[in-house]
């Protein structure tokens, strides 16, 4: 029997996959999705899963086929809150997504727009699926064959489906779907199956009346709960994972497995539950329909690739958890840099608790190769700072305070690439007490309150006789305290409060013993 490389999910599910579904000399493992809104970061979780299964399958020698279905032929059927032109979409309700046109005007239908999005963050992920899409397939009438063996079957199909409804489906219920041929749109009087490949409908919205050939129509398709297993069929699906609404008892997934095995006479694919993944600060699940989503390419906007892929490789399937873009996002930098700190000191010789963080690293590089040399990262926190002290210029950052640290080309990229983040971060999620400008010069709009005027005197002349390089910044300010604050008798905070707006023009901000530090003594003299 195969033995699992580590002890990570993905590695474990792997040998699973080979166990039940035997020696093959190709693996086919699928994902996707309805692109009805914005593809979020939640939806991203299925794809991630795939993917690192996939790669620990690659890891034991093994070929494997990655599918990524756009259901692209489903009916759009609510308009998402966060798009213009409402009106105009709410015309277009009860069509197909991949016949709606693109209200922003950019791609040629709504579901083009939604997966192009999407499909255009992957590559820096490292990620590279064979993207099938569905209205291309049933339009092209490759499903045709199915499509009559599940309506030949349909008494099968109705009696799975029952054991899992408290009210049964009524004898004409038919597993299809049809698109009016003069309409588009999907709601019908009536459907009937006639035999062979004859399907008649009457149209609820234009009482447009025909028989068609189920070979030659381009509106017909099976609905998702004969559609999915179809397709495992078709496609030979060895390894595909659900989030938990197609999970639960009763749902998707229980009845998928059963049509496939009954209708169709193929073992389900191996399945792995995935839970729900929420931004932190935000309103919880997110929904496409009500256009409250994040999007892979924001998250990229504030992580790395492989960051992100961290955050989900070192998560069991079966969690919830939270991406942040509070200021929990220098949090989740220190814990990775952390990690991968803690991976390169070990992998000289790694020991078996070692070998599971190696390999949960190994699966979170986009290219999957562990370099020798471990990437530069400058500390989110303190990189958050100088940028602001250099007016957001990562260029000015590395010159002003890296440039002994960055050695190298790969350095000076990995550089640019976590101050670019760290700038998006800073300019579109960081809270506003975190975010600050260094005033360009003295303020002469600011008088200095009573008594306060002989410690700020204090303080430059501290400044002006101290090695603000090597000094330690506990020791700068016990100094601050004797030679200013203690001396004229002040108050610690309204004393900080002063030195802050000559500064930066706000009552707070970092810590003033680095922060002076992080400026140096010419630019602090020039503002006190």
């Amino acid at each position: 029997m195969v033995q699992p490389i580590s002890s990570h999910w993905a590695d474990t599910t792997a040998v699973r996959v080979i166990a039940q579904k035997g020696e093959k000399d190709i693996y086919t493992v699928a994902s996707g999705i309805t692109p009805s809104g914005t593809v979020h970061i939640g939806n991203f979780r299925e794809v991630i899963t795939v993917d690192l299964v996939a790669r620990a399958l690659r890891k034991l020698g093994k070929n494997v086929r990655f599918i990524y279905s756009w259901d692209d032929f489903d009916t759009f059927r609510k308009v998402p809150l966060n798009l213009p032109k409402q009106e105009m979409l709410k015309e277009e309700l009860r069509r197909p997504i991949c016949r709606v046109p693109d209200p922003r005007g950019v791609a040629k239908t709504y579901a083009e727009y939604n997966i192009k999005m999407f499909e255009k963050d992957l590559p820096a992920m490292g990620i590279k699926p064979e993207f099938l899409y569905q209205n291309v397939r049933y339009g092209a009438g490759m499903y045709a064959d199915q499509i009559r063996h599940a309506l030949e079957q349909k008494d099968k199909i109705i009696g799975i489906l029952n054991r899992f409804r408290t009210e049964p489906l009524e004898q004409e219920w038919l597993p299809t779907a049809i698109y009016c041929e003069s309409c588009d749109r999907d709601e019908m009087v009536y459907e009937t199956y006639k035999g062979e490949w004859n399907y008649a409908y009457k149209c609820k919205s234009c009482n447009h009346e025909a028989v068609t050939d189920i070979r030659k129509t381009k509106n017909l398709k099976l609905n998702w709960r004969t559609d999915w297993p179809m397709r495992w069929f078709f496609e030979k699906v060895d390894f595909e994972p659900g989030g938990k609404d197609h999970s639960s008892d009763g749902g998707s997934y229980a009845t998928g497995k059963l049509i496939v095995k009954e209708v169709w006479d193929l073992d389900p694919p191996v399945y792995l539950q995935y839970d729900f993944v929420s931004i932190k600060g935000g309103p919880g699940k997110m929904s496409s329909s009500s256009g409250n989503v994040v999007d892979l390419g924001q998250v990229l906007e504030i992580y790395s690739p492989e960051m992100v892929r961290w955050i989900f490789a070192r998560q069991k399937t079966n969690t919830d958890f939270s991406i942040a873009f509070d200021e929990d996002v220098i949090k989740q930098h220190d814990e990775f840099d952390r990690f991968e700190e803690g991976v390169y000191k070990t992998l000289s010789n790694p020991s078996p608790k070692d070998m599971n963080n190696l390999r949960t690293y190994e699966l979170s590089l986009p290219n999957g190769e562990i370099t020798p040399a471990k990437p530069f990262r400058p500390g989110f926190r303190v990189l958050c700072n100088r940028l602001q002290i250099c007016g957001g210029s990562p260029e000015r950052a590395l010159e002003r305070y890296y440039q002994a640290e960055v050695k190298t080309p790969a350095d000076k990229e990995s550089f640019l690439a976590r101050a670019g983040r760290a700038r998006s971060w800073l300019e579109k999620y960081a809270e506003d007490d975190f975010k600050y400008a260094l005033n360009a010069t003295k303020r002469a709009d600011y008088p200095v309150p009573d008594g306060m005027q002989a410690a700020v005197d204090a303080l430059k002349k501290l400044v002006a006789q101290t090695d603000l390089v090597t000094i330690d910044a506990k020791d700068l300010n016990q100094s601050i305290y004797d030679q200013a604050i203690h001396m004229y008798g002040l108050d610690s905070k309204e004393f900080f409060t002063v030195v802050y707006q000559l500064l930066i023009n706000r009552d707070q901000g970092p810590r003033l013993p680095g922060f002076l530090k992080e400026i140096g003594r010419e630019k602090i003299l020039d503002l006190l």
